[in-house]
């Protein structure tokens, strides 16, 4: 069921970026996208691919989900080159080798056991850190095309971290609790989910995307990997150190492969 679920989603993910990029490239005002089949049909399979991907993170550690979700941009490449006719460099090989090697390694550690929700305070200072770490990168990097990606990273990262002590409490479960709708991570998630998508659009509209999603998939990958891990305690083996180490080298490959 792991692999069933991973798999699907990032699949789903890399189709619904090629498909967004077309629309995105082709509309001349916001307007248009909303009958833009290409930005449509990009849009349906990343909301499916995003449902599956939080049902996994739902059901297993999120360290070892997140990993997995670098398959997006090896496989946008991929898809890129054999549909947009973008160009695969040495790097961009030499990147999807690192994050194949990675994701067999970190698929090995399936069976390993749970991790819980240390406390809420914790949630919350990890969250304030990160943003803050943010707002300092973003200040240092002026570049649009560098903010956008990390802001989409940062968003989507730190979302997902907010659902996983969510999902660990089963306020999601049916018949779904009441306090969800009370409960400020609820808003955190759905605030934070929402800006990171929004980042991305704007991001894929003026950027490039073998730039765009690889940063973001970089930034996306460690949020919640270190939120895992600090936040839930998640075991983190040598093995998952150099999954994640591989993953990053893949990622930073593909965005210095566009320099």
């Amino acid at each position: 069921m792991f692999f069933l679920l991973i798999l699907s989603s990032a699949i789903g993910l890399a189709f619904g970026n090629i498909l967004e990029s077309i629309g995105l490239r082709a509309a001349n005002s916001i307007k248009s996208l909303a009958g833009n089949k290409f930005w449509l049909g990009g849009l349906f399979l990343s909301i499916i691919a995003t449902l599956l991907y939080y049902e996994a993170m739902a059901k297993y550690n999120i360290s070892l989900v997140q990993p997995f979700m670098a398959l997006n941009p090896a496989l946008t490449a991929i898809l890129g080159w054999k549909i947009l006719g973008e160009k695969i460099t040495r790097k961009i090989a030499l990147a999807i080798v690192f994050i194949f090697f990675g994701l067999v390694i970190d698929g090995t550690l399936a069976g390993e056991a749970s991790g819980g929700l240390n406390s809420g305070k914790t949630l919350w200072i990890y969250a304030g850190a990160v943003l803050c770490l943010l707002l300092v990168f973003c200040l240092i990097f002026r570049s649009a095309e560098i903010t956008d990606s990390l802001c989409a990273g940062a968003g989507f990262g730190l979302s997902a971290v907010f659902y996983k002590s969510i999902a660990l409490e089963g306020l999601l479960l049916f018949p779904i609790d009441l306090r969800i709708f009370i409960d400020l991570r609820v808003l955190s998630f759905a605030v934070l989910y929402i800006a990171a998508f929004i980042c991305s659009q704007v991001g894929l509209r003026r950027g490039r995307a073998l730039f765009v999603i690889p940063l973001s998939a970089t930034v996306g990958l460690i949020v919640p990997v270190l939120g895992g891990i600090m936040v839930f305690g998640e075991p983190f083996p040598l093995q998952k150190i150099i999954v994640v180490v591989l993953v990053a080298i893949g990622s930073v490959l593909f965005i210095r492969s566009k320099k």
